[in-house]
């Protein structure tokens, strides 16, 4: 797993994965299950904001610069003196589900948990990030022994286990694997899993495989505060059956779907322009199976085409096929937005009534675009190319329309 060192700054990746968190402050920690950890920040019995703001900032400083516990511990605890949070007091739980409960955040054991919880998870989805950006060169993770004292039977039973980047095993199984878990995942090449592979076992040493063993049928577990029933596998404890970075990158297209569909055009391309700038949605054109982005918002061509919803998506295979064959960058997409809120829209090209073509200028650059709607009412682009001015002059010359962007 991903290590930051004193003195050393912490990936992008890392940081990213944190700091873009938003705060949910909670009584229980139930209250945030599953994936939700991906982009929603809490502390159990953190049930005001300012409290719960001091822990985000000081792991986030903790995090940025390398500080191990004792220093982080320090930190937090000049902050919560100031508010009064030291020591125990009594939270009330905000729903009234359960009666009053005493709060110490100056137990050393709760505020280890709190800090190992958040930079081990923050390490992890980093971790992912970069054997997404690097499969290619190393497609194959490998599962490697804790450097725990007193190993879980289960998470010693997925120890050797080497399986392809993208394997369906390690959407639930990318360490950390529960409260304290120390386990952790090597990124290996090809040639480095054949010889692992083919390597003989030794009496008591790991037993190299290509398929996880069988522990069992998944385990359903009832969150007791939300009353969801969830399906864990055995080993794993409840509420940390995710992968940290592949959470962050899906939950966060998931979930600003939602909110754009809601929100003022201009609002939204902000929203948006900022978003194509976090790393874990920048790796959608790499994940499995495909995701669909939103790529921007069009009151325009949603009435013009009769679409459901303003909200314009791209799938990451489409971002993957430009990027491949036509030497683009993830980069380039991040002009989606703007192209698609005040791009000038024409006809489709080949005279399809779904579809209709975009073009914009920005900077010295000239961008064109195609979008359509999709038979469930949809709007998606299909395609975005940037084009030299000659080009756009003898398309637009060809047909009959006048050149809209000046000299």
């Amino acid at each position: 797993m991903a290590e930051i060192r004193r003195g050393f700054t912490a990936p992008k990746e890392v940081t990213g994965y944190f700091e873009g968190k938003t705060l949910k402050p909670a009584f229980s920690w139930l209250d945030v299950w599953g994936e939700e950890h991906a982009y929603a920040f809490t502390v159990a019995k953190a049930t005001e904001a300012e409290v719960l703001s001091v822990f985000h900032q000081t792991i986030g400083d903790a995090i940025r610069s390398g500080k191990g516990f004792e220093r982080w511990k320090e930190d937090v605890q000049v902050e919560l003196r100031k508010l009064g949070w030291w020591g125990p007091r009594m939270v009330g739980d905000p729903t009234g589900e359960q009666p009053d409960r005493m709060a110490d955040f100056s137990s050393s054991r709760r505020l280890k948990t709190t800090f190992w919880s958040n930079i081990n998870s923050a390490r992890a989805a980093g971790q992912w990030e970069r054997a997404q950006r690097t499969k290619k060169v190393l497609p194959y993770i490998l599962y490697v022994r804790t450097t725990s004292g007193d190993p879980r039977p289960e998470h010693l039973a997925w120890v050797g286990i080497i399986l392809p980047v993208d394997d369906p095993f390690w959407r639930t199984h990318w360490p950390p694997n529960g409260w304290g878990c120390k386990c952790q995942v090597r990124q290996i090449s090809a040639r480095e899993a054949e010889r692992l592979l083919g390597r003989a076992p030794k009496d008591g040493g790991i037993i190299y495989r290509s398929s996880p063993p069988d522990l069992g049928p998944d385990v359903q577990h009832r969150n007791r505060r939300t009353g969801e029933l969830t399906m864990v596998p055995p080993g794993i404890d409840p509420g940390w059956q995710t992968n940290a970075g592949l959470s962050r990158a899906t939950t966060l297209i998931q979930n600003l779907e939602e909110r754009l569909a809601t929100t003022p055009a201009a609002s939204a391309t902000e929203i948006l322009t900022d978003l194509w700038k976090d790393p874990y949605l920048q790796l959608a054109p790499r994940l499995e199976p495909k995701v669909w982005l939103p790529a921007g918002v069009s009151d325009q061509l949603a009435e013009d085409l009769g679409a459901k919803s303003p909200v314009v998506s791209i799938t990451g295979a489409a971002i993957a096929d430009r990027i491949e064959r036509h030497k683009m960058s993830i980069e380039d997409f991040s002009f989606l937005p703007e192209i698609l809120d005040q791009a000038l829209v024409m006809p489709d090209r080949k005279g399809s009534d779904r579809g209709r073509t975009l073009y914009r200028m920005i900077g010295k650059v000239f961008w064109r675009a195609f979008v359509s709607v999709s038979e469930n009412g949809y709007l998606r682009v299909n395609s975005l190319h940037q084009k030299n001015r000659k080009e756009l002059k003898a398309e637009f010359d060809r047909l009959g329309k006048d050149w809209p962007f000046g000299e």
